[in-house]
């Protein structure tokens, strides 16, 4: 075989080889010399290089929150109310603020509730306000709502409603308040699980106030079941009269006292607290003794002690302010000047209106 032949044939392997038309051992036994030449040389392993080490990938980012599907505004909402506190008995009228209250049937029973009771009264003012009597509950914090039987108003801080006990209040029989004010009396308190505190601080956050005749009096913390009120100035009581004296409990008013305290007309002051037995006249024109009060209005004339002064008032002052031309004669000794009224009025003893007869 020549040396051209050899060629193209060892050409002609190779071709099938790269097309995968014979293995290794087609070649082999096509000529054994070919097949060794064909042997791809053994090569020295490479050291293998160690990997590198993968780069962690980055923490897969949460997908965010499903977005919370909008909802519709509420069609009737409570803003607020003008009292958030309510006598357990019932009758405490309050003013509900909020929205969509045209929407109400003034005819349903069920339409405002507080808690799960039905107003005992209530009048659609405008779509933004409805005026409700409360219902008699127990001492809780309740929910007011309002619907149009479709919507109802949701519950919020802003239609809490809290019923509380009343307080009752007795005052010592016959007191005198001066109608100057400033009047100290202990009075008793009473209520189903009455709770004044412990001390002033406490008792001052009991929010628990008072009123005179409709004026606010001041109050000061004794023990668990008394007070000292101070009364406000005040109007002198006619013959059968008497001044109304309430307890409120976070506004929540109390049975009034009504038959024990009257407001009485006081000297304040005098000019002069002393003279002679034998009595003071005025000079020149000059009067012997002035007395400033409150209350004085319609008084017929002043006694000091059991001495009849003649005074008079002074032009456009006739409630507060008298003189007296004269002081009369008297009896040694300390002695009240007083009013005199044939209304009924009578008048309270104060520091301020002692005078005191003395030769010394």
């Amino acid at each position: 075989m020549t040396l051209d032949t050899r060629a193209r044939r060892a050409a002609a392997v190779v071709a099938l080889l790269g097309t995968g038309a014979l293995g290794v051992g087609t070649l082999a036994t096509a000529s054994p010399a070919l097949a060794a030449s064909a042997k791809p040389k053994p090569t020295a392993p490479a050291s293998a290089k160690p990997s590198a080490t993968p780069k962690p990938s980055g923490s897969p980012k949460p997908s965010g929150s499903p977005k919370p599907t909008a909802t519709a505004p509420a069609v009737i909402t409570i803003s607020g109310l003008s009292s958030a506190f309510g006598n357990t008995a019932g009758g405490t009228n309050t003013v509900i603020t909020g929205k969509g209250f045209s929407r109400v049937d003034p005819k349903s029973k069920s339409a405002v509730l507080f808690g799960k009771t039905p107003a005992s009264t209530f009048l659609v003012l405008s779509d933004t306000q409805i005026a409700a009597t409360a219902p008699a509950g127990t001492g809780t914090k309740v929910q007011i709502s309002v619907t149009d039987g479709a919507n109802t108003s949701p519950d919020t801080p802003a239609d809490d409603f809290s019923y509380l006990e009343p307080i009752s209040v007795q005052l010592p029989d016959k007191t005198s308040l001066s109608a100057a004010g400033g009047t100290s009396v202990r009075v008793t308190l009473t209520a189903k699980a009455l709770d004044l505190g412990t001390s002033t601080g406490t008792f001052a956050q009991r929010k628990i106030t008072a009123t005179v005749d409709g004026n606010a009096a001041g109050l000061t913390w004794v023990d668990a079941t008394h007070v000292d009120l101070v009364a406000p100035a005040g109007t002198p009581t006619k013959t059968g009269g008497k001044v109304s004296v309430v307890i409120l409990n976070n506004g929540v008013a109390g049975a009034a006292d009504t038959t024990h305290a009257r407001y009485v007309a006081v000297v304040t002051k005098l000019s002069a607290v002393s003279g002679k037995v034998s009595g003071t006249p005025g000079v020149a024109g000059k009067p012997a003794l002035t007395i400033a009060g409150v209350g004085l209005s319609g008084a017929t004339g002043f006694s000091i002690g059991s001495a009849k002064a003649t005074c008079a008032p002074v032009n456009g002052k006739d409630d507060t302010l008298w003189t007296c031309a004269n002081v009369p004669a008297g009896t040694a000794g300390a002695a009240p000047v007083l009013p005199t009224f044939t209304d009924g009025r009578v008048a309270g003893v104060t520091a301020g209106s002692i005078y005191v007869y003395s030769d010394l």
